[in-house]
């Protein structure tokens, strides 16, 4: 598994590509979790569709895939600096997969320093729009493509407990490639980051057309702290 640290207009992002000829223990290992997911996930959409076993598989493939690259980039700047990070508890939360929007998310409780600190790992594919404007660049009618989203209600979930942070992951290839993709090479970017407090000073409430729902998110990417610089923050770098 490799990191690259790249710049868009002075925004930082990390891409991590992944080769099954080099990462083949940890990815059999995702994908045996994966399909174990799956299997025992309420097999109906947020929106009350019947998703096909393919169709589970393929995104909660991906939002594990999303979780690794994030722990093993942590785990990889940990080492620079010598801090000691555990990871408590990871759970895939299937209602947040928003069948509308295309996101998977996983929750993560992390011990550093003696702190617990909670994180939400949300995922998403884009085939469509280019990489500048998943970012904000430019802005189309003042606003990115993407959003980091935080916490939200809808018809179904009236209440959220806030996580302490937010990370946004990105597929740029179809949901349905994830398991042929994984078995060669997968790139995904870990394009945005944001934590509660900034989400609560710098965000606002949208529905993300989606009726009697209220995310609150922050849009564009790029209009807060870089993902690096918030997992720096995370680990106590700065």
């Amino acid at each position: 598994m490799e990191h690259r640290i790249r710049n868009l207009s002075g925004y930082n992002y990390i891409e991590t590509t992944y080769e099954y000829i080099k990462d083949k223990t940890i990815i059999d290992s995702i994908i045996s979790k994966a399909a174990n997911t799956s299997n025992i996930a309420n097999p109906h959409g947020p929106d009350g569709r019947y998703r096909q076993k393919d169709v589970r598989f393929n995104k909660t493939l991906g939002g594990y895939l999303a979780e690794n690259a994030l722990l093993n980039y942590m785990s990889m700047r940990a080492r620079r600096f010598n801090i000691a990070f555990k990871v408590i508890d990871s759970t895939f939360t299937q209602e947040a997969d928003l069948s509308k929007l295309g996101f998977n998310q996983i929750d993560i409780d992390l011990l550093v320093k003696d702190e617990v600190k909670t994180i939400e790992v949300r995922s998403s594919y884009s085939y469509k729009t280019t990489f500048n404007r998943l970012i904000g660049v430019p802005l189309i009618h003042g606003k990115g493509a993407f959003s980091i989203i935080g916490w939200y209600t809808s018809k179904n979930k009236q209440q959220e407990v806030r996580k302490d942070y937010y990370v946004f992951a990105i597929h740029r290839y179809y949901p349905s490639e994830t398991h042929e993709n994984v078995l060669n090479k997968v790139v995904l970017f870990i394009a945005g980051a944001a934590n509660k407090d900034t989400l609560e000073n710098k965000g606002y409430n949208d529905s993300l057309k989606q009726e009697g729902a209220k995310f609150r998110i922050i849009n564009p990417l790029n209009s807060v702290p870089d993902p690096v610089h918030v997992i720096d923050e995370i680990l106590g770098v700065r």
